[in-house]
């Protein structure tokens, strides 16, 4: 009797000990983890469709429509000159672009667009890729910076100044609908804005007060760390959540999930730990997905200058993770087990990412101190000797460098001045310009006057 007492103690021990094994396990699946990540950016109010991420907008305040016509204008404009004659931006040219020109200028005054379709976008998870615009975006800015170019020789700077100033507006609405690829394109546009009204029209001539204060006013209106973390939080939708929702929604209606696969990998790859299990393996890619995203916004949301050593080295550790498993070659086929394949595709993206913001913040704080330089000798007569003579009347603050973490760089010169960032290189090399400055030398602005 007593024998099957303690047989039974054991068996309720076992059973019991079974049972908190698969709950505990349970807990801690890939799956339920999925879920407890989703819950926890439901919680802090985070977005999780491309609807919270781009509302719906009062029809007063889009310019959706002005867009459209604009693109469609300048396709009309570019259909009319053979492309040989149209890359000269010529005043012919600058002639034919001059209604879709006019129509932008309509469109960049309304504070919000919505070129993705959301109806499509709820059901077709390519519909959301807005790529055809982005070349349209940077055509128009080409053709204002050409048309400031055209204003100069007729000598009105003025004129030359606030096509200027339409690019960089158009370059801050364009963070209305954010991806980490529209980001980019803003930062193209951006640059020809910022870039060009210095180099082009300003280094050597000298525009109104008002010119100055409407640039100054548009270039430091685009918060450039609000639209970087406004694109990181929409990539994780689009390719933390919505991608891997769209690919089991597929293989619920039985179509081939792996064939989509292989147009991101090659059709000669196969990749066992998804044929195996693709549920597990869709569910371990977007979980490594979506805690790299929170670490990303996490780095963004400290502002520049970013801490780049933490960046590389978490970067280098996912890296590592993605990059776990092996493969090998049966003739033109290749096998392999890599459980987090679809991780290691966009890796080297996101630390690129940073260096373009950092870029851009660069540029826009030397040429927020180049135009607040100008605006404080047209109005006293000479340039200060320290840039804290420009605060708070012309600046809020005297601008970091997003390279080291210092003040911008300032030289009164006998005529004129520089300003400049140390660059990519994170060493001051004195003010000495060079192109490639992202890389190498300095990010330097001189005024000849």
């Amino acid at each position: 009797m007593r024998k099957w007492i303690l047989v039974g103690i054991f068996v309720v021990v076992f059973v019991s000990f079974v049972a908190v094994l698969t709950v505990s396990a349970r807990r801690n699946s890939p799956y339920q983890r999925l879920q407890a990540e989703i819950e926890r950016l439901k919680r802090e109010g985070e977005p999780l469709s491309w609807s919270e991420i781009a509302p719906p907008v009062p029809k007063h305040l889009d310019g959706t429509s002005l867009y459209r016509r604009a693109f469609a204008q300048l396709e009309d404009a570019q259909k009319k000159v053979p492309p040989n004659a149209w890359i000269t931006y010529s005043p012919q040219v600058l002639q034919t672009a001059g209604p879709a020109l006019q129509t932008l200028r309509k469109a960049v005054e309304f504070p919000h667009m919505r070129l993705i379709d959301r109806e499509k976008a709820a059901t077709n998870f390519w519909s959301m890729m807005p790529f055809p615009q982005f070349s349209h975006f940077r055509e128009f800015a080409r053709l204002l910076c050409a048309e400031a170019e055209f204003h100069k020789r007729q000598g009105d700077i003025d004129k030359a100044v606030e096509s200027c100033t339409v690019i960089l507006k158009l370059a801050r609405r364009i963070g209305d609908e954010p991806f980490l690829i529209s980001f980019l394109v803003q930062r193209v546009v951006f640059n020809i804005g910022a870039a060009r009204s210095w180099s082009v029209v300003l280094s050597d001539s000298e525009a109104s007060t008002n010119a100055y204060r409407n640039v100054l006013r548009e270039l430091q209106a685009w918060d450039i760390d609000r639209d970087f973390i406004r694109a990181l939080k929409a990539e994780r939708v689009f390719t933390g959540i919505q991608f891997f929702d769209w690919l089991r929604k597929m293989q619920k209606k039985e179509q081939s999930v792996l064939a989509n696969l292989r147009a991101l990998f090659g059709a000669d790859q196969i990749e066992l730990s998804f044929l195996l299990s693709p549920n597990g393996y869709l569910t371990g890619n977007q979980l490594l997905l979506l805690s790299c995203y929170r670490q990303l916004i996490a780095f963004a949301k400290k502002g520049a200058p970013y801490d780049f050593q933490a960046l590389r080295n978490y970067l280098a550790q996912l890296q590592r993770k993605a990059n776990q498993g092996w493969e090998f070659s049966i003739g033109r086929r290749k096998v392999s087990w890599r459980p987090y394949a679809l991780v290691s595709i966009l890796v080297p993206v996101y630390q690129s990412s940073f260096e373009v913001a950092t870029q851009t913040h660069a540029l826009q704080r030397v040429t927020e101190v180049a135009l607040a330089l100008r605006l404080y000798r047209a109005e006293r007569g000479k340039y200060p000797d320290h840039l804290q003579e420009l605060v708070p009347h012309y600046l809020p603050q005297v601008p970091i460098d997003p390279y080291d973490g210092k003040p911008i760089r300032y030289r009164k010169l006998q005529k004129g001045f520089k300003v400049w960032s140390v660059g990519g290189n994170r060493k001051d090399d004195g003010g000495v310009k060079v192109r490639d400055w992202w890389q190498r030398g300095d990010l330097v602005l001189e005024s000849k006057i």
